[in-house]
């Protein structure tokens, strides 16, 4: 096919997929760091990129006018305008295709099936096709703002080292129902790890989230919430300055693995082997119930009246000590988990 010099990756959502895509920048600027590599996503995500050293431009699309077709055509004009030779697109639904179809690349490529894949690995192969010669890097690299990286290292200082970042999700628990782990586990974990390792545990979320982190920060002693105060910028930073990172499967979780940082993942409805935390430092425990990886939003088991489902609640603050103690996350707890 020749030299394919200027590349776009086209992928609008979810927070952890766009993540996950940047194996794919990254893989190609390792090959060829004279290629011009876009991509194209929705403008929520687009601070969680923008950082990003394998990136030489974004293209925003606002999510609000999906539905407007004038819009989408406006944006994929903008794309034609651009020349590529290669358009990775990296979601089979109409938008995509329309907006591929308009930009009108030399070659098109599409999303490889995850089958029992990780979608890293998916999406890996999916840029292979037009790049043979790719070697598929071990971990994943976003970038940092600079001045939020600064400013998180300053209002840090005052606080005790370990740091272990706590992100225990809420805004779509209704939407995700197998996502999302008990309150009062949140609580017993963090009081677990503050009274073993000593340190600082801190509640990372979103606005509409704190509220309900709060309740679990009142109760963790010593614990600092940052639900809400943060950019993504300054969440970004927090997470890469963290001595661990726990969460159940979010994009924060994938956020805080892209940056290399130690992740303990919690999987119940969705499945480990497509999604787990990528990387060398990317750590999970499954659901350890019969019913688990059933990739359904809502829960058939989910008894009336009940907020959190078999496969997340068979996951005990204990099963994830065991983990931290086993692969040594933050030292070593010793006897301690012998009360277990």
């Amino acid at each position: 096919m020749g030299k394919l010099k200027k590349i776009l990756v086209l992928r609008f959502g979810a927070l952890g997929d766009i993540v996950h895509t940047t194996i794919i920048p990254q893989a190609i600027k390792a090959k060829y760091p004279e290629y011009e590599v876009h991509y194209c996503c929705e403008a929520r995500y687009v601070h969680v990129l923008q950082n990003n050293a394998d990136i030489d431009k974004i293209i925003e699309f606002d999510h609000k006018r999906k539905k407007d077709f004038s819009y989408n055509l406006e944006v994929a004009l903008k794309l034609r305008h651009e020349h590529y030779d290669v358009v990775l697109n990296l979601t089979n639904a109409f938008r995509n295709n329309f907006m591929t179809f308009i930009a009108n690349p030399k070659h098109k490529f599409t999303k490889v099936p995850m089958g029992h894949k990780h979608v890293v690995d998916a999406f890996f192969l999916s840029a292979k096709q037009a790049f043979p010669e790719l070697k598929q890097p071990k971990n994943l690299r976003l970038g940092l703002d600079s001045a939020a990286l600064e400013e998180m290292k300053t209002r840090l200082a005052e606080y005790s080292q370990p740091f272990v970042v706590l992100s225990p999700g809420g805004q779509t628990d209704n939407n995700r129902q197998g996502r999302a782990w008990p309150a009062e586990n949140w609580i017993e974990l963090g009081n677990l790890l503050k009274g073993i390792f000593g340190g600082t545990i801190f509640i990372s979320g979103s606005p509409d989230e704190k509220e309900f982190h709060k309740t679990i920060s009142d109760k963790i002693g010593g614990a600092v919430l940052f639900s809400g105060e943060l950019s993504i910028a300054q969440s970004m930073a927090l997470f890469s300055l963290c001595d661990l990172f726990i969460s159940g499967d979010s994009g924060p979780l994938h956020i805080a693995s892209g940056l290399g940082v130690k992740t303990i993942g919690l999987f119940g409805s969705t499945n480990p082997e497509n999604v787990k935390p990528y990387g060398e430092n990317g750590n999970y425990i499954g659901a350890l119930s019969k019913c688990k990886f059933c990739w359904q939003k809502q829960c058939k088991k989910l008894k009336e009246g009940k907020k959190y489902t078999p496969c997340m609640t068979s996951i005990k603050p204990e099963h994830i000590l065991n983990l931290i103690n086993k692969k040594k996350l933050l030292g070593s707890v010793g006897d301690v988990l012998r009360i277990y």
